[in-house]
């Protein structure tokens, strides 16, 4: 007997430059806080719009992971490209500035693809209760919402979208990653967790 197929699990890009500080260091802290929330729901990894192709995860971004190291020993670096975006429903960038490089590479994703920090204060404007409830639907609705709210909700200052590049810094610029990037991912965390709390028969 043939059981059917669940969803696919959504895809969530996340881009540096080299993919060796930044984007890894998010990709595993990422993946492990949504695992917790749906063990197969999701698919997080990372790229670089100039990977240094090959290399493992930066010691400094791999000390700041704690447990999750372990599962990091296998990281290599990889590369940004066209195909790779394409396959994503959501893509999440360091800067503005590889935001626009994920942009001139593949522009169809445009309506998905967001700086992190962005994409975990834009979660504050969207009323979560109209949105689907299940999974997949759910985070395919959920960025063209964001992206509409980009305007209204646009700072003063667009910078502080940004995360600081720690590569070749001393520990204090990886201490300042990790004050910048940690705040956003326990915010997209939380928002997944509140969704599937008010419906868990629904993922």
């Amino acid at each position: 007997m043939n059981i059917p197929a669940g969803p696919p699990p959504t895809r969530i890009l996340i881009v540096c430059t080299g993919n060796i500080c930044r984007s890894p260091y998010a990709e595993f802290l990422l993946g492990g806080g949504l695992a917790e929330v749906d063990a197969s729901g999701f698919e997080v990894r990372s790229a670089g719009t100039g990977a240094l192709r090959g290399h493992p995860i930066d010691a400094s971004s791999a000390a700041l992971l704690g447990p999750l190291a372990v599962t990091a020993a296998g990281f290599a670096a990889t590369q940004l490209t066209a195909g790779l975006v394409g396959r994503q429903d959501v893509v999440l960038t360091m800067t503005r500035e590889h935001r626009s490089a994920v942009l001139r590479s593949c522009p169809e994703a445009l309506r998905r693809t967001f700086s992190l920090r962005e994409f975990a204060r834009l979660l504050d404007t969207v009323d979560s209760g109209r949105l689907p409830r299940t999974r997949a639907a759910r985070w395919m609705r959920l960025a063209p919402e964001l992206a509409a709210n980009r305007t209204s909700a646009r700072l003063q200052d667009p910078a502080q979208d940004d995360v600081v590049d720690p590569f070749g810094q001393g520990p204090e610029v990886f201490r300042q990653m990790e004050s910048q990037i940690v705040p956003a991912l326990e915010r997209i965390i939380a928002f997944e967790r509140t969704a599937v709390e008010e419906d868990p028969g629904l993922r």
